[in-house]
């Protein structure tokens, strides 16, 4: 039997996780799921998230977990892994000075959330010449920049659309929250001639604008590496015309692809 790899990512808003063949790269959409906050792992619904998984427990060999959560909701996950899979090892990814070549140059590098961390790792796997540039675009958007030297100076963190749209629906007395509308029918007008198609082409020219900012200040860049939940949609609409030299791959597994990079070179 295949030894495997439990890579779960506990994020803001709901944890994913995939498991993954050692013997086998970039397969990580094999029982990929996940489960909102709002429900335990305990729940009915949890229950229901996570049956495949259980099913081929017997040949998980570890469990590599990563979080950017408070303690009430990792300590839900550590009972239920403790209790439905006690003879697998777990480690916690945290973020750390470095990785193999990559430097982390954050001013307090512990503070540097492990996704961001995990993601830059896994940006490596593409670009391991450097110059290379994350956007991962979920509850927040997070915009992280490695150099040619494979040096991590720092990056941005802004609202992810979801967020921007809550908030405007929410701290206004007449816009409508549109976080619920779905994204994909953004059209293609620069200027939205409703209210509802403002909102919608504000918020996403509002994170394009910032990709491009940074694509145009720093035009060494040479990858741009993009995931997370938004991420199909920031793809889509980004142009990257300007930037001819750049290029661009889309990955929705980002996140864990740096969690099994981390294993191999750190614990295996």
């Amino acid at each position: 039997m295949n030894r495997k790899l439990l890579l779960i990512d506990i994020g803001n808003t709901r944890a994913k996780w995939c498991v993954s063949d050692l013997a086998h790269d970039g397969d990580f959409d094999f029982l990929y799921s996940a489960l909102p906050h709002t429900e335990s792992p305990f729940s009915n619904q949890g229950a229901n998230q996570l049956q495949s998984l259980l099913q081929v427990k017997e040949s998980i060999h570890h469990i590599i977990l990563c979080s950017v959560a408070s303690s009430s909701i990792n300590t839900l996950w550590h009972q239920w892994l403790a209790q439905q899979l006690p003879n697998s090892a777990i480690s916690m990814f945290d973020s750390s000075l470095d990785f193999f070549q990559i430097q982390n140059l954050y001013q307090a590098p512990s503070d540097l959330g492990n996704d961001r961390w995990a993601a830059i790792i896994g940006g490596y796997d593409f670009a391991q010449d450097g110059n290379y540039l994350i956007v991962n675009s979920g509850t927040a958007t997070t915009i992280d920049y490695v150099n040619r030297d494979l040096k991590f100076n720092g990056g941005w963190i802004l609202p992810g659309i979801n967020m921007m749209l809550q908030s405007l629906g929410s701290k206004t007395a007449l816009l409508p929250n549109l976080s619920q509308h779905p994204h994909h029918e953004i059209n293609e007008h620069i200027f939205g001639n409703s209210t509802e198609s403002a909102i919608l082409q504000g918020v996403l020219y509002a994170q394009l604008g910032s990709i491009q900012f940074a694509l145009h200040h720093h035009p060494e860049i040479r990858h741009l590496i993009i995931s997370g939940g938004n991420g199909a949609l920031i793809h889509k609409n980004l142009d990257l015309n300007p930037y001819p030299l750049c290029s661009v791959t889309l990955d929705p597994y980002l996140i864990f692809r740096g969690l099994r990079l981390w294993y191999l070179q750190t614990l295996q």
